[in-house]
């Protein structure tokens, strides 16, 4: 088993057609490990020393963890990255590996060869993936302490094979308020809703589009969408309808724009990432959602698994028949006491999210 260590960008281009293929074979398959959204990140929101660690056999790249370098506190952290935009972070390991990567990663980072490190901090990690069991039995005996915090919950809808199976599965009033919701919307003559998700000269128009009623609804999501953060979700958008799993949905009043959402379509689900709502106009429509509910009927028609609604436990998720998946936050550490700065990692950053609100 070899072990290599990339810390130029270039990197995400010279590893992306053997880090894609691995991605397929792997648990952790999901738009959030795509060297493409990750690459975007560096680039916009960057910050520390890249740390890609290639793990390769049999002629074949077999492992990969996505980290990087950056020092806080006075301690130096090694840590996945991007979790503020993303809700999905964790180690790229072919199916049947996730044991043999694991020892030969700690084996390598706990070397004299690693970059210095003193806490390891993996993020985001799905209650269900490999990386959430694997690590903290294998670690302490490579003397490291370990915590596991639960940080929030990614509700996930299940779906059945067709919509009135799938108003069957939600609570009585629930169902009752959807229903009078999407009737009083289908009376209204100028409504429309549809999806964008072919390339074209349209959609940065409609990315502009969909940032502006994300950040106009919420002084939080205003907040939010800093530069920096605007940038990477305009180029997020553009690199990810260039690729085909990126997709933008709006429902339109009278030709304006009441409600939208940025999703993406990939593998045998839908990933509904964010919205953005008109909260001065057609309130009273329920326009969020009813496009919500458009959005869950076409994944029904379509043959999706599953609908995940990402990181966050606002209600309306759950009155749509979300159950909680939780997501975790794994830290690894080379002493056994944990300092003030170690709290601070466990207590702080993690809390940030992408305000993600009920549109």
């Amino acid at each position: 088993m070899r072990l290599r260590l990339f810390q130029n960008p270039a990197a995400f281009d010279e590893l992306a057609e053997p880090w894609l293929g691995l991605l397929s074979r792997s648990a952790a398959d999901s738009p959030f490990l795509r060297p493409a959204w990750l690459r975007t990140w560096w680039a916009h929101l960057g910050e520390g020393e890249l740390c890609l660690i290639a793990v390769e056999a049999e002629g074949r790249l077999i492992g990969l963890a996505p980290m990087r370098r950056i020092a806080q506190d006075g301690r130096m952290l090694l840590e996945t990255f991007g979790e503020a935009v993303t809700d999905y972070l964790d180690l790229v390991v072919e199916a049947g590996w996730e044991e043999a990567v694991a020892h030969a990663l700690l084996g390598w980072l706990c070397s004299a060869q690693a970059p210095p490190w003193d806490t390891l901090v993996l993020w985001n990690v799905r209650a269900d993936s490999p990386t959430c069991s694997l690590w903290p039995r294998l670690a302490p005996a490579y003397g490291l302490s370990v915590q596991v915090e639960r940080l929030t919950v990614c509700p996930l809808l299940l779906l059945p094979p067709t919509w009135e199976a799938y108003l069957q599965i939600l609570d009585r009033k629930d169902r009752h308020e959807l229903r009078r919701k999407l009737r009083r919307m289908e009376a209204v003559e100028g409504a429309r809703w549809y999806i964008l998700r072919e390339p074209g000269p349209g959609v940065a128009e409609a990315a502009e589009a969909f940032l502006d009623l994300m950040a106009l609804g919420h002084a939080e999501k205003a907040a939010f969408l800093r530069p920096a953060v605007r940038g990477f979700l305009r180029r997020v958008i553009e690199v990810g309808f260039q690729e085909g799993w990126a997709r933008l949905s709006f429902l339109e009043i009278d030709g304006e724009k009441a409600a939208a959402y940025l999703d993406f379509d990939y593998g045998d689900r839908i990933w509904l990432y964010n919205s953005g709502l008109n909260p001065y106009r057609f309130t009273g429509l329920s326009p969020g959602l009813v496009l919500l509910a458009y959005l869950i009927r076409e994944a029904i028609e379509r043959g999706k698994r599953a609908f995940d609604f990402l990181r966050g436990d606002e209600p309306y998720k759950f009155r749509f028949g979300a159950r909680e998946v939780p997501l975790y936050r794994i830290l690894l550490q080379r002493e056994s006491r944990l300092s003030q700065s170690d709290r601070e990692v466990r207590h702080g950053r993690g809390d940030q999210g992408r305000a993600d609100r009920e549109a």
